[in-house]
């Protein structure tokens, strides 16, 4: 995608769509959000995340 390499791994805040919970994923190549530095994104199982905005630096501000 634009700036990114094929098989390079994406940053992106993303919003958990059944509690509300945001925060920071990864996005792998093949699609999957991984929660970064954590283990879980938010208590609930499975959650369904809606990519809010990608390509966040460091200190850059959540939508």
């Amino acid at each position: 995608m634009g700036e990114y390499d094929e098989g390079e791994k994406r940053r992106a805040a993303a919003k958990c769509e059944r509690c509300g919970e945001i925060g920071i994923v990864q996005i792998w190549p093949d699609g999957q959000r991984k929660p970064l530095g954590q283990s879980a994104f938010c208590d609930c199982s499975d959650p369904p995340l809606r990519v809010l905005e990608e390509d966040l630096d460091a200190g850059d501000d959540l939508p």
